[in-house]
């Protein structure tokens, strides 16, 4: 049996069947790169990097305190910070310096401790004193203090620097309100607080702090 050559027209459905499947073939591969994308762009981890993330979109972090949100550091020109509260009971021993107990953290600025001193010496008998003092923990922090006795005679805030790992006085006093701002590198916060003697002078006299802390950086 004599095989013969294809005819043309053979060779040209073939060729064309051939590009057609290519073709296919192609659009497969790219549908599968692209699957998922969105307008052809693809996505990447809360956690990775700006460099992993270039060109890229970002999903929401899975977990933690910003558990469906955007990281901040993928977000150009957004400023970075948070609130913190600070609140304590503090109870007095009869004629004793109170335990000093951690009032409030700042991350990259300090730490504030308070105690609540019995200042009367009669036997039994409380009167408090609140002393909240503030320890830098990096490095110095610029601080510039406003008590509410400064306002109430025009003083102007106490400016001063608390040198790294030195705890520094910030309010020793039975009632009183406290301003501070204080900044370091990149970051400021802002602290307002009060404190009141509670069931004082008395057995049961006791110190109480409040106040807000606003961070940025």
């Amino acid at each position: 049996m004599k095989l013969r050559p294809p005819s043309p027209a053979m060779v040209v459905a073939v060729i064309a069947l051939v590009v057609a499947l290519s073709g296919t073939a192609f659009a497969a591969a790219d549908f599968a790169r692209n699957a998922g994308a969105v307008d052809g762009k693809s996505a990447v981890g809360a956690k990775a990097s700006l460099r992993q993330a270039a060109g890229k979109l970002v999903a929401t972090s899975t977990g933690g305190s910003g558990k469906g949100r955007i990281p901040a550091r993928f977000v150009d020109g957004v400023m970075r910070g948070g609130t913190m509260t600070l609140s304590k009971y503090l109870h007095t021993i009869d004629n004793q310096t109170g335990r000093p107990t951690p009032l409030l953290i700042v991350p990259g600025i300090g730490r504030f401790d308070a105690r609540c001193d019995d200042v009367d010496p009669t036997p039994g008998t409380r009167t408090t004193r609140t002393s909240v003092t503030f320890t830098a923990s990096d490095r110095a922090v610029n601080v510039s203090r406003l008590l509410g006795r400064d306002i109430g005679s025009a003083q102007r805030p106490a400016v001063f620097n608390a040198p790294k790992g030195q705890p520094v006085s910030i309010l020793a006093s039975a009632d009183g309100l406290f301003q501070l701002i204080m900044a370091t590198g990149n970051r400021s916060v802002l602290v307002a607080g009060a404190a009141r003697t509670d069931k004082g002078p008395g057995p049961q006299a006791a110190c109480q702090i409040w106040g807000t802390a606003f961070r940025v950086g």
